[in-house]
């Protein structure tokens, strides 16, 4: 029996971390680093496809104008827990996309709401690789699952 784990059940135990509502962004901007955290949906049902919406006025949109490279996390019961990290680039959307972003939300976190009612911007970040770890299950170094790796 092989002890190597397949993109099957590595896609099975991101759809579990991405389950959880909330992500951490990694931006930059000429040697600035920033850190935030935001509520996110995946459209599509697509794991690689994030979207999410941030503060018109907010450092992380300046940076993500500047620089769309970032870096995500998603942990939703600690580091001894399941949790996902990945490298994306980010797309600002136009009004007519935005109400996609604002459902997809919705359905995922109604707690939202008040925030859209705000100078807001909605993104979507396209993964380009996610690295699930899993220290409980032994899972260390993390699993690598590409956006092309069979399901």
């Amino acid at each position: 029996m092989s002890d190597e784990i397949t993109p099957t059940e590595i896609r099975k135990k991101l759809t579990e971390v991405l389950g959880h509502s909330s992500v951490d962004l990694a931006t930059s901007k000429n040697g600035v680093n920033w850190a935030t955290s935001a509520y996110f949906a995946n459209l599509d049902e697509d794991l690689f496809r994030l979207t999410l919406i941030l503060e018109n006025s907010g450092r992380t949109l300046d940076q993500l104008r500047a620089n769309p490279n970032v870096g995500v996390k998603v942990v939703p019961g600690g580091i001894a827990e399941p949790f996902a990290q990945g490298l994306g680039t980010v797309t600002l959307r136009d009004e007519a996309d935005r109400d996609e972003t604002f459902q997809a939300l919705l359905r995922k976190e109604p707690q939202i709401e008040p925030f859209f009612a705000t100078p807001v911007t909605a993104i979507v970040v396209d993964i380009d690789w996610w690295r699930v770890t899993h220290l409980g299950g032994g899972w260390l170094p993390g699993k690598v699952l590409e956006r092309n790796a069979d399901a």
